[in-house]
């Protein structure tokens, strides 16, 4: 058997004392918890360049050749933190925040609201981003939001977010197709749900769903697959309604 741990020293404090207790012919238990860590400010930014160089590639393979910052400002404009600055004569105005001015929470938002604007403009219509960036926003999803949105009382059915779902790209291989696919609950609820091209769809259906998870485990980032779905529906009632 294999097994990793970050912290040597911790490691070798635990193994001591396992072979101590088994020594003393003691019971030893031993429990683990998963401690998901969010990216930092300077990680945000480099999924911030990874978006710009998608978005940059897709302008110019339909003739369009704009500057990286242009597009950086377009963005800035469309879905960026605003903040009040003051003149020397005492008027204020609005300016917009870069990312290197933002704190982690407005980031982290903000690269959200990026996401939500490429899916609902027809400008992308015939954008595809590769599913590690479109679901980007599972970097920064801990332990503490999950136990928030695991409160809240969801619906088990909803209409609209099965149309949502449809009108996504596949989270398997990142081509549209509009097919939702149910996760294999006891209970089937709409949110429990995730969108899938019609060729991954039926590989999901005849290798199974443990396949799936295997496929997508960059795209999980240390989520559950069930937990990825919660969360894609709170981004989408947060965003969309």
């Amino acid at each position: 058997m294999n097994f990793s741990c970050s912290n040597e020293q911790y490691l070798r404090n635990i193994l001591k004392t396992c072979l101590n207790s088994y020594k003393k012919g003691s019971t030893v238990n031993i429990s683990y918890d998963v401690i998901k860590q969010t990216k930092t400010l300077k990680q945000l930014g480099f999924i911030f360049g990874g978006l710009i160089k998608a978005i940059n590639k897709y302008f110019d393979n339909i003739g369009y050749n704009y500057p990286i910052y242009v597009l950086k400002e377009w963005l800035y404009q469309e879905c960026g933190v605003y903040e009040t600055e003051t003149l020397p004569n005492g008027q204020t105005f609005q300016s917009n925040k870069t990312l290197s001015d933002m704190t982690k929470q407005e980031a982290s938002e903000f690269i959200e609201k990026v996401i939500i604007f490429i899916d609902s403009s027809e400008i992308f219509s015939d954008f595809v981003l590769p599913p590690e960036l479109r679901y980007c926003w599972t970097h920064n999803v801990d332990d503490e939001k999950l136990k928030t949105i695991k409160g809240y009382k969801f619906p088990n059915f909803d209409s609209y977010y099965l149309l949502h779902q449809s009108r996504l790209t596949c989270v398997r291989c990142g081509a549209r197709g509009g097919m939702v696919y149910y996760l294999q609950r006891p209970m089937k609820r709409d949110f429990n749900s995730l969108p899938l091209c019609a060729k991954c769809h039926d590989y999901v259906i005849t290798h199974g769903e443990s396949y799936l998870i295997k496929d997508i485990k960059s795209v999980l980032n240390g989520l559950s697959i069930d937990d990825f779905c919660i969360y894609a529906y709170y981004l989408f009632k947060k965003y969309y309604q």
